[in-house]
């Protein structure tokens, strides 16, 4: 009964072991630990600060760092804007990276980052200016979503 018991034990280690292995790899393979590059064609805000249409790397803060802040830089390497981001899942992944905005009219906020073929992308928080920005106009008010752009990243 005891080496049943022991036997039982090692297996379910065992098999632990292998999927937290598993799953810490395909995590690593869908992360932004390789920035994406867009070309961005309209201005857009993250959190404060507006950016200029134009080209961007979006990916980690720093190299050793997670997903948990990321970096969105010009092409000269500057950083334009920081910003905490939050794990967002799917089901369907797309073979291309993408970078989705909430669109109000004529302003654009950063919304979600996706590398491609990953089913766990990066999602930004509503900031202060998009919550006035959505609850200021009559025609979207508060209960309207926003519209989603999608920017996709040739690679």
């Amino acid at each position: 009964m005891k080496t049943l018991f022991i036997n039982v034990i090692s297996k379910v280690t065992l098999l632990s072991a292998m999927v937290l292995l598993t799953s810490v790899a395909s995590a690593q393979g869908q992360s932004l630990a390789h920035s994406v590059k867009v070309d961005v064609p309209f201005d857009f805000t993250v959190s404060k600060t507006k950016l200029p249409a134009g080209e961007y790397s979006i990916g980690r803060a720093g190299r050793q760092s997670d997903d948990i802040v990321l970096s969105i830089m010009d092409l000269d390497g500057r950083s334009k804007a920081m910003r905490l981001s939050n794990a967002v899942v799917t089901t369907r992944p797309n073979d291309k990276a993408r970078v989705v905005f909430h669109r109000y009219g004529d302003e654009y906020f950063l919304f979600q980052v996706w590398p491609a073929g990953a089913t766990t992308g990066r999602q930004f928080p509503e900031s202060q200016r998009e919550r006035v920005v959505r609850t200021s106009r009559p025609a979207v008010g508060a209960n309207v979503k926003p519209e989603s752009v999608t920017v996709s990243i040739e690679q």
